[in-house]
């Protein structure tokens, strides 16, 4: 089964027949009663009926919808209510939380699953004609609002234009090392189609399991391993995208002084110009070794200083990830204890014994390093690496920290749902920023977290990482959590993303290092790009899309 053939939850995370096993972290339970003073009475909530919630009718006419059916076929087409539900929102806090309190205020019209680029730009001048706004889905994993159909007055309905369909491999070229893609094939399948070949593209952000390769480049999204292989838009050679005024096939070369670059202005234009239905990604050959090890440091300041030191130096692993006191702390509380008795007396043993020489989840920093490619050349940058790391402090904890870690990496999003259930709010935000600016922001933006949470009434946990790091700087990732405020749920969530948005920007650091723009951070995002940078923007717009039916209201466009 292709990974797009999988149900997801339109409610929540991932696949509907997997879950996080909570009952085996009691701790973890325990530690979120204390810290945010809650009463946790049970451990699940039943699932919303979908039966209970009512959305708005269609509104296209069934003549109008016969035009799209004509051209993608009756059983490419849909307007029932699940596939109306799954296209209506992403997966942000906010999203979820709608969700589950039956508030889906703009579901698509239609859905329609083209199955190649003729139909795409058939659909479009439907489109345009009948006066429908039009989003493109590649997936559905945006957590800024980056896939949800908004009311526009100037448009008669809305259209989801689903690319699963369109996943072909067009070719792969190891001599080049390259590979031409469908922009709707999903991650697992896409590493699966290269693997065949002897390839590798590297780029697995924790929506890996259930997003695209077009959902990726319009979003500019990264990988956990962007640190040695870089972003999207780094591995993204050439591209063709259908507008509603025409093709652009931008040339296959490695670079081009023919002007501006039109592959890195279509990267993040997030559906705006038009949509991406072909990419030509710069591969690699397939690892022979994925070598992933944990560390433990007595200070987060000395880890965050390690990977300078690393990416500097030239020492530069595929991932490594930092975590302070907070989020180890809570990465320690998340442990599932082992089921061999005698392992688990190890482990604790060994926990003891790290805390006598001053090393603790508690107070210190978790780390991860992470090598992949040839053996030799992978376990050589891992000796260097760690070299780094224990010069600064740091004890290794062994490659069985490190795989912990890998195996598990794609299960966290799942806990979140549970926890809504628990009366916890989980959301995360992020930023990059430059070294010498790194402490300022990590001290003043997860204050303003804290305290826009205990404006509403709560403790809070709020947790960061660096996760995507460079010469100059690195990305920081929070995550944070509260409860809920019961009757003003959406209040408190738009409460907290202004007083951590504003603080970013007042800050110097970017509003988005990887999430994208969608709507819910165009406030910042135009407050980043000025007026100038946006005037430019509208201008682009309005010569590939006169109509300004490509998902109208994303990047404030």
């Amino acid at each position: 089964m292709k990974s797009c053939e999988i149900e997801t939850r339109w409610w929540g995370w991932g696949d509907v027949k997997k879950t996080y096993d909570v009952e085996e972290v009691p701790a973890y339970v325990e530690y979120l009663k204390k810290r945010l003073e809650l009463e946790i009475d049970c451990l699940r909530i039943p699932d919303p009926d979908m039966g209970k919630l009512e959305l708005r009718p269609v509104r296209l006419s069934k003549k109008t919808i016969g035009k799209f059916e004509k051209i993608v076929g009756k059983e490419n087409l849909s307007t029932d209510k699940k596939a109306r539900l799954y296209h209506a929102l992403g997966k942000s806090y906010r999203d979820i939380l709608r969700a589950r309190m039956g508030q889906v205020p703009n579901p698509p019209d239609v859905v329609v699953f083209p199955a190649n680029e003729k139909e795409i730009s058939e659909i479009l001048g439907v489109a345009e004609e009948e006066r429908v706004s039009v989003v493109p889905f590649c997936g559905g994993s945006s957590v800024v609002g980056g896939v949800e159909p908004l009311e526009k007055e100037e448009f008669s309905g809305s259209l989801t234009v689903d690319l699963r369909r369109m996943d072909r491999l067009i070719f792969a070229d190891a001599q080049s090392m390259r590979a031409r893609f469908e922009a709707g094939i999903w991650g697992p399948e896409l590493e699966k189609r290269l693997s065949k070949h002897g390839l590798y593209l590297g780029h697995g952000p924790e929506s890996f399991l259930f997003s695209g390769l077009g959902g990726w480049i319009a979003s500019r999204g990264a990988g956990r391993q962007s640190t040695g292989y870089g972003k999207i838009e780094d591995m993204t050679e050439a591209l063709r995208i259908v507008t509603p005024r025409g093709t652009i096939d931008t040339l296959d070369v490695p670079a081009s002084a023919a002007g501006p670059d039109l592959v890195q202005l279509i990267c993040g234009s997030e559906g705006t110009l038009g949509i991406i239905t072909e990419a030509t990604m710069k591969v690699r050959p397939l690892p022979e070794v994925y070598d992933y090890q944990g560390l433990l440091f007595k200070e987060f300041s000395a880890g965050v200083e390690s990977v300078r030191e690393m990416l500097q130096k030239g020492v530069v692993p595929e991932l490594v990830r930092i975590s302070d006191p907070e989020e180890s702390t809570l990465g320690m509380y998340l442990r599932k204890p082992s089921s061999n008795p005698v392992k688990e007396k190890a482990t604790v043993s060994a926990l003891k014994g790290l805390e006598k020489f001053g090393f603790s989840f508690e107070t210190g920093s978790y780390a991860v390093v992470g090598c992949e490619g040839k053996a030799r050349e992978a376990h050589s940058r891992m000796r260097k690496a760690l070299s780094i790391c224990v010069k600064n402090g740091a004890i290794p904890l062994g490659a069985s920290a490190g795989r912990e870690w890998y195996d598990h990496r794609y299960d966290n999003p799942y806990l979140r749902d549970i926890m809504y259930g628990w009366g916890v709010m989980t959301d995360t935000l992020e930023t990059a920023t430059t070294w010498d600016n790194m402490t300022r922001i990590h001290e003043r933006v997860g204050k303003a977290i804290s305290d826009a949470l205990l404006d509403y009434g709560s403790k809070s946990i709020v947790t960061c990482h660096l996760s995507h790091s460079y010469r100059t700087g690195s990305s920081l990732y929070f995550i944070f959590l509260g409860k809920i405020a019961k009757g003003k749920e959406i209040e408190q969530w738009e409460h907290l993303k202004e007083k951590a948005g504003d603080e970013i920007l007042s800050c110097g650091a970017t509003i988005s290092h990887h999430h994208g723009i969608g709507y819910e951070h165009v406030t910042w995002f135009e407050k980043q790009y000025g007026e100038q940078g946006l005037s430019a923007l509208r201008s682009v717009k309005n010569i590939f899309d006169p109509a300004g039916m490509m998902n109208p209201g994303k990047l404030g466009l």
